[in-house]
């Protein structure tokens, strides 16, 4: 009996030296160092996407890097995805309504939501964007954002019953 246990673990042993010809299931981790003052808004950041922080900070540099390796733009997802959840867009930054406003002087004017959803709208735009349709889109947005705002009356009426 203590031969055939001899022989089993010594088998068990070189078994385990021996290299494996599959690859690793999970990606090769080494540990880094994250600054005590990104910590916090790390942490919300990453709750406000629903995603654990590991692979968020994982998607941030993913996509850091992606964009510096690509030679041209390059949209960062995660990124998106915050701006998304966030309702922020570039379109609506003030470098870009002040290019705006050259060319549509009523857009500084007009409510911010309805900028909003006028650059939202225009972004979705394919093909050429003249001033017919510029002005179209503008309407367009106005009575989204009425709709919007009579919603939420509606909602408030509801609620306070």
């Amino acid at each position: 009996m203590y031969c055939f246990l001899h022989w089993a673990f010594a088998s068990a042993r070189n078994f385990k030296l021996m290299k494996s010809n599959t690859p690793p299931k999970t990606k090769k981790r080494i540990p880094l160092v994250l600054r005590t003052d990104l910590i916090d808004r790390l942490l919300d950041k990453a709750q406000t996407l629903q995603q654990n922080p590991n692979n968020f900070v994982n998607l941030c540099v993913e996509g850091v890097l992606d964009a510096m390796d690509s030679p041209g733009d390059y949209k960062i997802p995660i990124l998106d995805l915050y701006n998304q959840v966030k309702g922020k867009t570039l379109l609506t930054s003030k470098p870009v309504m002040a290019i705006v406003s050259a060319f549509y002087p009523e857009i500084g004017e007009m409510d911010e939501q309805v900028q909003k959803i006028l650059m939202e709208l225009v972004g979705r735009h394919e093909g050429r964007l003249t001033a017919e349709i510029f002005k179209s889109l503008r309407k367009l947005a106005t009575r989204i954002n009425m709709e919007r705002v009579a919603n939420e009356r509606e909602f408030k009426k509801i609620t306070k019953q």
